[in-house]
C-alpha cells in the first residue's frame, strides 16, 4: 500500500514538477507540509483547503498557493472525483533566475495561511490549465531543448501567477472563510511547545474532550494530534534552518522523545532532521 505521504517531487534536488491527478479524496488526506513551494489548481472540482488556521471555499478555476512552511491540506465536498493540477518549486533553484525587477518567488512570500487564494480572470485560468499542461506533458520529453522548453513555461506560469497573486491579495475573494476548528487550532499554535493533550487543551477551551474531538475531526477530516504533529515539525524544520542542531530543535518544538521526534520528522518531509539540514544548507 502507498503512504500517505508522497514525496517523490519534494527533495530539494528536484528543480520542479508538474502533475495532473484526479481522486475522491487527497492524495495526503491528513495536514502535511512540503520542502518546497506548491501551485495548487483545482481543474474540476468544490473542496475545501485548510492553510494553518485558515480555511478556503475553492471551485474550479481556483488556484492556492503554499511556501514551505505551510501545513495544508485539502477536504471534498463531495462523493465525487475532483481534478487538480500541482506544480512543486525547488525555491534554491528558481531564485538564480529572479532579478530585482522580477522575482518568480515573490508570490510565496506571505504570512502563513494569509493570501494563499488567487483571484484568476478567467483567461488567466485557462491559459495557466494550457501551460501548465503542456509543461507536465514536456517535462517527459527527452528531445533536444525540452529542458529549456520547459523552464520556459514555468516561468511564464510563475510570471502570470505573481502577477494574479500582486491584483488578487487584497481582494474579498482571497479572505479564509470562518470555522469552527479554528479556536483549537489557534490554542494549539500558541501553546504548541508546551505539553498538550486532549484533556489539557479541552480544559483551556472549557469544552467536552470527546466533543472537541469530534468537532475537529468533523470540520477538518483529520484529528488533533495529526495537526500538533505537524505544526511541530514545520516549528524543527524552522529552528534547523536558522542553525539550531537537531537536539535543540527536537526540544524547543516540544517533542521530549527524541526518538519518536526523528521518526515523526522523517514520515513528514521524507528525510531526516540532519538531511533536511544538511540539503538546505547545500541548497542556499
Amino acid at each position: 500500500m502507498q503512504n500517505a505521504y508522497s514525496y517523490q517531487y519534494d527533495h530539494l534536488n528536484v528543480p520542479y514538477s508538474c502533475t495532473f491527478r484526479t481522486d475522491t479524496r487527497a492524495g495526503n488526506s491528513d495536514f502535511h507540509m512540503h520542502n518546497v513551494y506548491e501551485i495548487y489548481m483545482l481543474v474540476k472540482g468544490n473542496i475545501h483547503y485548510f492553510v494553518e488556521q485558515s480555511c478556503y471555499h475553492m471551485t474550479s478555476g481556483n488556484v492556492i498557493l503554499f511556501n514551505n512552511q505551510e501545513i495544508h491540506k485539502a477536504t471534498n465536498l463531495s462523493d465525487q472525483p475532483f481534478e487538480r493540477a500541482v506544480i512543486h518549486i525547488n525555491p534554491s533553484y528558481i531564485r538564480q533566475y529572479c532579478t530585482l525587477q522580477t522575482n518568480l518567488l515573490s508570490c510565496f512570500h506571505h504570512k502563513p495561511g494569509v493570501s494563499n487564494l488567487l483571484s484568476l480572470t478567467p483567461q488567466e485560468q485557462e491559459t495557466v490549465l494550457s501551460l501548465a499542461r503542456t509543461l507536465s506533458q514536456s517535462s517527459k520529453d527527452p528531445q533536444y531543448g525540452q529542458d529549456v522548453l520547459s523552464l520556459s513555461l514555468l516561468f511564464q506560469i510563475l510570471i502570470l501567477i505573481n502577477q494574479a497573486y500582486f491584483r488578487s491579495s487584497q481582494a474579498p475573494e482571497s479572505n479564509p472563510m470562518p470555522h469552527r476548528a479554528q479556536a483549537i487550532m489557534n490554542y494549539v499554535d500558541n501553546h504548541l511547545t508546551e505539553p498538550l493533550s486532549l484533556d489539557s487543551i479541552a480544559r483551556a477551551l472549557s469544552l467536552d474532550k470527546y466533543y472537541l474531538s469530534r468537532l475537529f475531526k468533523s470540520e477538518t477530516e483529520s484529528s488533533i494530534f495529526q495537526y500538533i504533529l505537524v505544526k511541530r515539525i514545520a516549528l524543527a524544520k524552522e529552528l534547523l534552518i536558522q542553525g539550531h542542531t537537531v537536539t535543540e530543535s527536537c526540544h524547543m518544538a516540544g517533542f521530549n522523545d527524541y526518538s519518536n521526534f526523528i521518526r515523526s520528522f522523517r514520515q513528514i518531509t521524507g528525510c531526516t532532521p540532519g538531511q533536511f539540514k544538511k540539503s538546505w544548507q547545500t541548497a542556499l
